[in-house]
């Protein structure tokens, strides 16, 4: 198994996809993105243990602020790193299958089908965490998914088995959304621990679920500590996005938010899984090995769709472009659609061969009409949200080794030019203006 080879393809193909995004006329996804540069550069600066003292969590900030400590804090830089992390964290659902039992074919397409979308790239390119932190979830379901001790996991070294924990305690202190999945597996690591007949064997699987469980509980005992609330992060998520007037008070539009997005975004990914359900394939003598691989897998998925969809209803998802949080969902479903579809292809089975066709067209035809809408509305391009005049003032500040600014901005356009000037420690913020946000916001006092 040429896995090194391979991983490095995949990896280059997918920095190769994002920076054609960027070339293209992608920017940034929000106000967000550069408002995580300047945390990062202020980490790089004076490291500490929570960076942005919010709800975000710590980890992009810890790997993003210590790529420029040693590189430079320039906003160039963070955008080199992070799509340099989200490429190569793409290819670990690859390894993961491999790893698993699936073939290079199969694991190739699964990982071009999840991650060869728009808002798969759009995030790969951008400075959030959401690519990566897809990726290690993915990844680490499907290495550690199985219920029950397989070839596959004999075969797995166990170094491989503790860097995907890794990898899924990482992603839990990067985002909320893989919190749901570490559930799930920390369940099934539990179980495994008490079944398994190996020697050593329940201590390993033990190890392996207090990894997964770990993000999750560290950073409820650090709002505990920090703050007084287990669960500050979600108050402060809750009035922040109530404040802005996004809350809702009818619960089913709420609770039905996400699978909506999921249909409108990625209706390809519903109608291939929905393939690969009916194709029969799993259900079969020669599909045992497709249940191993992708039971545990789905049960996390769903668990993924049931917890954003709680959450929003209590007004705690994102607060803006909320489809950011699918991608997860979005990178596990695709996988075990495009790895069950062409296992049943190349075994020429008649209706799974049929189930893939149709699946196929589908996405073709999901591409020319979804996929055309959404490139016709990249984030970050609308008439109010264009940075280039923050960015240009912010490079030119920083070129003029301005010492001190105070500045005012009109939204939240100013953090553009502060990740651009590179040294949030010497601005000052004054209150927002609430004016319309121009080229000229925002205003910039020298001291």
């Amino acid at each position: 198994m040429r896995v090194p080879r391979e991983v490095a393809l995949v990896a280059l193909l997918h920095a190769a996809a994002c920076t054609l995004v960027l070339a293209g006329g992608f920017d940034h996804v929000s106000d967000d993105d550069f408002a995580r540069v300047t945390i990062a550069q202020g980490f790089a600066a004076a490291p500490r243990l929570d960076p942005s003292g919010t709800s975000w969590l710590p980890f992009p900030f810890w790997t993003l602020g210590s790529v420029m400590a040693v590189a430079g804090r320039s906003l160039g830089v963070a955008r080199v790193a992070s799509v340099t992390l989200a490429s190569l964290a793409a290819a670990l659902p690859y390894v993961a299958l491999r790893l698993r039992g699936a073939t290079r074919s199969a694991a190739l397409l699964a990982v071009a089908f999840a991650t060869l979308s728009p808002w798969s790239l759009w995030l790969g390119a951008s400075t959030v965490p959401e690519s990566f932190t897809a990726s290690f979830t993915a990844a680490a379901a499907i290495a550690l998914g199985s219920t029950a001790e397989t070839k596959d996991d004999e075969a797995m070294p166990w170094a491989a088995r503790v860097g995907f924990a890794v990898a899924l305690l990482a992603a839990c202190l990067s985002r909320y959304e893989p919190w749901p999945v570490a559930a799930v597996l920390a369940v099934v690591l539990v179980a495994r621990a008490f079944r398994t007949r190996r020697p050593g064997g329940r201590a390993r699987e033990l190890v392996l679920a207090a990894i997964v469980a770990l993000g999750p509980l560290a950073w409820l005992a650090w709002n505990a500590y920090a703050h007084g609330d287990a669960l500050h992060f979600f108050e402060r998520v809750t009035r922040f996005k109530r404040a802005l007037g996004e809350g809702t008070q009818d619960a089913l539009p709420a609770l039905l938010l996400y699978p909506r997005l999921l249909l409108s975004r990625r209706p390809d990914v519903l109608v291939a899984v929905t393939c690969a359900l009916v194709s029969g394939q799993l259900f079969t003598l020669s599909g045992a090995g497709l249940r191993r691989r992708w039971t545990v897998p789905l049960v996390c998925a769903a668990a993924q769709l049931a917890f954003l969809a709680y959450g929003n209803v209590r007004d705690g998802a994102p607060a803006h472009h909320p489809e950011r949080a699918l991608l997860g969902l979005v990178f596990l479903t695709a996988a075990f659609a495009a790895d069950v579809l062409y296992s049943g292809t190349t075994l020429a089975r008649g209706k799974a061969r049929s189930a893939a066709l149709a699946s196929a067209a589908f996405v073709a035809l999901s591409w020319l009409t979804n996929g055309t809408s959404l490139l016709a509305q990249i984030p970050g391009t609308g008439a109010t949200e264009v940075r280039t005049a923050q960015i240009a003032a912010g490079k030119a500040l920083a070129g003029e080794n301005a010492e001190h600014l105070v500045v005012t901005p009109c939204a939240y356009e100013h953090f553009a030019l502060i990740a651009a000037f590179g040294a949030p420690e010497r601005v000052a913020i004054q209150p927002r203006t609430n004016a319309d946000v121009t080229a000229s916001c925002p205003a910039v006092e020298r001291r």
